[in-house]
């Protein structure tokens, strides 16, 4: 919860969040990535003093969703995650495509192309709503990923044929691939699908529905985010 400002200077607002690069990530130790100074400049901008904490994604929502973090990034809307959160305007874009092996023949049009196919996808992820409808129904082995690094597990199970696709938001995954491939060469045969699944959609901030003052700090957010967006377009 917000600290007293009898104890700090500036109230401190807690942050929970997760390895994600190259939105968040550390990197010698520090916290960096595209959000975390979006994050930090808005915060700062609120007259506020950011303290994170980096959790694997389940551990980082449950303390959000309990109220001991003010504030959890970065994450799709669903009506699900309303329940639990008050969610910021967008502070990025998410464009989630498939992943295959380089000597796997693949096009598709359709979901339905992909029928008896085996799909990997991260258990905590929000993926496109008429992506997870067509899942339920759908003739295909859907293989969900619940480790601490889902995305670059699914693109190790890839590489070591134990699925057929993986779908991933594109910048993560090929951010991923970057970093490895020296170090775990599999990842070599690894490349991504023509073809966004879903629409593009938004990445976001969500402040959680157990802080009292939750949605005034999620609109004093907003507020803060226009301002430094209208001051970078000036």
């Amino acid at each position: 919860m917000l600290s007293s400002p009898l104890l700090a200077e500036r109230p401190s607002l807690n942050i929970a969040t997760s390895q994600y690069p190259p939105f968040e990530y550390l990197e010698d130790g520090m916290l960096v990535g595209e959000d975390v100074e979006t994050i930090q400049n808005v915060v700062d901008r609120m007259g506020m003093e950011p303290s994170f904490v980096v959790l694997p994604w389940i551990r980082a929502e449950a303390r959000v969703r309990s109220g001991k973090s003010d504030l959890l990034f970065t994450l799709t809307r669903s009506d699900q995650r309303e329940r639990h959160y008050y969610f910021t305007a967008p502070i990025n874009t998410a464009r989630d495509v498939f992943f295959k092996r380089s000597d796997m023949e693949l096009e598709w049009q359709t979901f339905d192309d992909l029928e008896g196919l085996r799909v990997g996808l991260s258990s905590s992820y929000s993926y496109a709503p008429e992506f997870m409808a067509w899942l339920d129904t759908a003739n295909v082995e859907a293989v969900r990923i619940s480790q601490e690094r889902p995305d670059l597990t699914g693109l190790r199970m890839l590489a070591f044929d134990r699925i057929d696709l993986f779908i991933c938001e594109q910048s993560v995954c090929n951010f991923l691939l970057e970093e490895h491939q020296d170090t775990q060469t599999e990842l070599k045969t690894i490349e991504a699908v023509p073809g966004t699944i879903g629409k593009e959609r938004a990445f976001r901030a969500a402040f959680s529905r157990q802080n009292p003052e939750g949605e005034q700090l999620r609109d004093r957010f907003n507020q803060a985010l226009s301002e430094l967006r209208q001051e970078s377009a000036d």
